[in-house]
């Protein structure tokens, strides 16, 4: 095809001829759907941002009445559940003014995401950061734990015992064990 041709078939005043509307129209018309669809979506997650930061607050405020009072067993613990805690906090609170200056004034917040390109990167790489050292960390602290319980550690000794049985059994049939 050659320009010319190319011309005559994305010709404006033919659309506005053929269907009555202006391409801007037409645009506006087929993404209405989609960014009803997008403004649904940050609503619901507008609420639960903040109510993931409102579950993380209490947790931090419970973990703090109980450092006050000084009545905790675990002080190391009570700490290290502060500082899981601000990082939750920094996540979801970030997230949470994002997608509610979102739903407040949802037509200038892309301009000032495209203005503020550099705050942005750095402020979700940010959260993104602290909600996957909070789970590496709270996942750390329970697979630690969990290899100190007394049931653990009481199957792990009952198993060993019923290996051991296993292969003098085994030793005494005369039975070659091999790699």
């Amino acid at each position: 095809m050659h320009v010319t041709e190319i011309k005559e078939i994305f010709h404006p005043e033919q659309l506005i001829e053929i269907h009555g509307k202006t391409p801007a129209e037409e645009f506006e018309d087929a993404l209405g759907p989609y960014l009803e669809l997008k403004n649904e979506k940050n609503n619901i997650l507008t609420w639960l941002s903040g109510l993931a930061f409102l579950i993380f607050l209490m947790y931090f405020i419970y973990h703090l009445i109980s450092k006050i009072r000084g009545n905790e067993k675990n002080v190391q613990l009570n700490n290290y559940g502060i500082g899981l805690s601000l990082l939750g906090l920094v996540k979801y609170s970030i997230l949470f003014i994002d997608f509610s200056t979102y739903t407040i004034v949802h037509d200038k917040h892309n301009s000032w995401y495209y203005k503020h390109l550099t705050l942005y990167y750095w402020a979700f790489w940010s959260s993104d950061s602290a909600i996957l050292l909070y789970h590496w960390l709270f996942n750390w602290r329970y697979v630690k734990s969990t290899f100190r319980l007394p049931v653990l550690k009481k199957s792990t000794e009952f198993h060993s015992e019923k290996l051991d049985k296993i292969i003098k059994q085994r030793e005494d049939q005369h039975v070659l064990f091999t790699p």
